[in-house]
Order: C-alpha cells, then structure tokens, then sequence
C-alpha cells in the first residue's frame, strides 16, 4: 500500500509540474494582481519534489507503466524549464524502459489494471513522437523503432477528434525514422532530391487541408507540420539541393516564404487558448520557423518585403510571427529576446518594425532610430493583417517575384539558432 500511494504522489506532483511549466501558467499567474497562488520559482520546486520522491521508486517494479509516464512527465518539465540536458536523460529514460520490454513483463498485471487495451499502445507512439521532434530539435539520436511487433496505431475513421488527431500527429513524425535522421545529424551523407521531395509531399497529406477538428487538435497539428516542413527545407539546403529552376516548389530557395503564408493562415484561424495548451514546444517551433523566415528575407530586396497591393507579404508573417511568440505564455522571456538577437544580426531593417509592431517602448538596443512613437496596437495590426488574409493566393509565382534575390546571402541559411550569449542578455534586459 505504501509503494502504491508513492507512486500516486509521484505521478500526481510530475503532472502538475508538467502543466505549470508546459503551459506558462505559473509565470502568468504571478504576473496578475492578487494572484500569489504560483510563482515562478514553484515550477522547480514542483519539479524538485517528483524527483525528489521519484528517489524512492524502483523504475522495474510494478506498475512500470506508471514509471515510464512519470519519466516522460519529468521530460516535459525540464524542457519547460530550458533544461536540456536534464530533458534528454529523462526522455531516454523512459523510451529505454519501454524498450527494455518492461511493459510485456508487466502483461499479466497491465491487463487487470487498464480499462483501455490501447493505452500502452498510445503511451508507445506518444514516445516515439516525443523522441522524434526532440532528436530533430537537438540533433540526437533515437532509440524506438517501428516494426511488425509494434503496437498498431487505431485507425478507425469513427474515431473521436481525440483519436483522430492523435493519428495525424503520429503519421507526421513516422517518416523522420533514422535514415532521415542520420542525414539530419551529419551520419549518414547519401541522400536524394527525390526522396525529400516524397517526405514533403507525405508531410503534407498527412494533415489533410480540410480536416476539420477542434482548434486544441488543430493547434499542434498545423504548427508542427509547417516546422517539420521547414526542417525538409534546411536538410535540402544542407545537401545542396535548392535550386533557382527547381523540379518540385519545395526545393526552391524561397519556399519558406510559402510555409511562412501557410502558418501565418493557420494560427489566424485558431484561438490563443488552443495554443497556449500545447507549451513552450509549440512557441519554439514558431520561433524556428521565424528564424528561417529571417533567413530568407535578408535575400530579398526592399520591395520584396513588403506586401503588394492586398497581398501580405514576409514582412506581415514575421509581425504575425513574433506578436504570437510576445503573447503565448513562455515565448516572451525565452524566445523573443532570441528573437531579436536573429533579427539584428540578420535583418536590422526589421528590429523598428517589428518593435513598434508589438507595441514596446523605445529602446537604444533596439531602435536605430532616436525615437519611436508606436501609432497602433498589436490588437489592429493583427485584425487588419487577418482581414486581407483572404485575398491570398495559394500560387507562389507571384508572390515571390520580389525582384532580385539575393543569393550570395543563402550562405548564413542552417545557420544554428541564436543561443544565450551578450546580444541575448543585452535584449533580455529589455523585456519583463
């Protein structure tokens, strides 16, 4: 009894930890006036406290099911926390536990307790999306594999939006397996045009454009697809492989323009609490794709920055862009002050605007200028920009005849992120 109430209250704290370092809730809540219920430094003592009593737990003892989810519970909460490395061992803690084929020792015991056959099923491919998006963000290798053995993924079309989405989400990351990997981390150096190509066009089918489920589903879905979009795009620049007279759109140097257009029309359509649900992971994949966004923009001319007529253009998906990573609970601390620090370096042009965009006070590291006077809100930039978001075309000849581009500049593309160093904390100082 004691062994089980452990592992209650180790399951228990590792959630709630999850939830308040994922969501941004305890940073938002002591932001508010009154609202002295959770403060920043509560999420590593939550933290603190699972671990702490996740001591006394014996990971190959029953129920190794509960150890596995309070593993993974634990890699969430450091990836909340910015802790990386910490992340990485909880993660492969847990997917090496389910690979130690713990769960199938435990069958006899699993079966009397679950009253759902495929909830070890799930917890399997929950981990192989998990460990597949952080070893493309990190640059790591996996462990899981899908094989015959595998528990099969539900694939039954009366499924509940929960299914459904859960379905899509994992048709999205299975092509990333290791080949794809070891092309991704520099291992492997054969690769073809052709099957990058065929990855992006199973990307993009695998979230169908008329799927219709609720925004929280939704969210997560159409972000993720566009950020692994963006990752085909950088692999193929890696490889060699853009072209000004491509074969396929997706090997041209300009297409992040067109995922940027792409996500810029999918977060214009859902709410800001479907987002925030989904954390820090989700803002950092916007991030990524604003930095690639930024990438090519310092190849564009003047002109080409600029929207046409009715037409957004780059500069309206990079506003969109970082008014969503400034509002979603997180991405103001971590990931604006990045965000700056790339735009900077990469395009100085943008730093007013997009200051004067989100609505900030001036600031002599950011502004060039002596003054800036912001003339709108966040709240109209954003309605006028989804008001004309209906006159955009799907077709990308017109939209990325920007004149000259400039491809000496496709150089700095792959670049790595910008990391915490002096332009980072000269920013940081700037933002509460």
């Amino acid at each position: 009894m004691a062994d089980t109430c452990l592992h209650a209250y180790c399951l228990v704290t590792a959630f709630c930890a999850f939830v308040v370092t994922q969501t941004g809730f305890a940073v938002e809540q002591s932001s508010r006036p009154n609202a002295a219920l959770f403060f920043e430094d509560d999420r590593s003592l939550l933290v603190e406290e699972a671990t702490e009593a996740r001591k006394h737990l014996d990971p190959f003892t029953d129920p190794v099911r509960q150890n596995i989810i309070i593993a993974f519970l634990l890699y969430g909460c450091h990836i909340g926390l910015g802790n990386q490395r910490h992340a990485y061992y909880f993660l492969r803690e847990a997917t090496t536990l389910y690979t130690a084929s713990a769960l199938e020792s435990q069958a006899t015991s699993a079966q009397a307790d679950d009253t759902d056959p495929s909830l070890a099923g799930n917890l399997f491919w929950l981990l192989i999306v998990s460990e597949r998006a952080h070893a493309i963000r990190r640059h790591r290798p996996i462990t899981l594999k899908v094989t015959p053995q595998s528990p099969q993924l539900e694939d039954d079309p009366r499924s509940e939006a929960s299914a459904v989405g859960f379905r899509c989400l994992t048709h999205l990351y299975l092509p990333f397996d290791e080949e794809f990997l070891g092309h991704w981390n520099g291992t492997h150096t054969t690769c073809s045009i052709e099957s990058l190509v065929a990855l992006e066009e199973r990307i993009r089918s695998a979230v169908p454009a008329d799927l219709d489920l609720p925004d929280v589903i939704m969210a997560d879905l159409r972000v993720s697809q566009q950020w692994l979009r963006i990752m085909i795009w950088q692999l193929s620049t890696t490889a060699g492989f853009l072209s000004t007279n491509p074969s396929h759109e997706c090997m041209d140097f300009r297409y992040p323009l067109l995922i940027a257009q792409d996500l810029c029309l999918a977060t214009w359509k859902l709410s800001r609490q479907s987002m925030e649900t989904h954390g820090i992971g989700l803002i950092e994949k916007i991030f990524e794709v604003a930095c690639t966004l930024i990438d090519v923009m310092a190849c564009l001319s003047a002109a080409g920055l600029r929207s046409s007529g009715f037409k957004l253009g780059p500069q309206d998906y990079l506003k969109h862009f970082s008014s969503l990573i400034y509002d979603l609970p997180g991405g103001r601390r971590r990931f604006l002050p990045l965000l700056f620090t790339k735009i900077g370096q990469t395009l100085p042009s943008m730093v007013d605007p997009i200051t004067i965009h989100l609505n900030l006070l001036p600031n002599p590291l950011l502004s060039s200028t002596d003054n800036i006077q912001s003339t709108s809100t966040i709240a109209r930039n954003e309605a006028a920009i989804e008001a004309s978001a209906e006159t955009v075309t799907d077709s990308i000849s017109d939209d990325w005849a920007y004149g000259n581009f400039n491809y000496a500049e496709m150089s700095r593309i792959g670049d790595k992120t910008p990391e915490i160093d002096e332009a980072f904390l000269q920013y940081s100082t700037y933002f509460p």
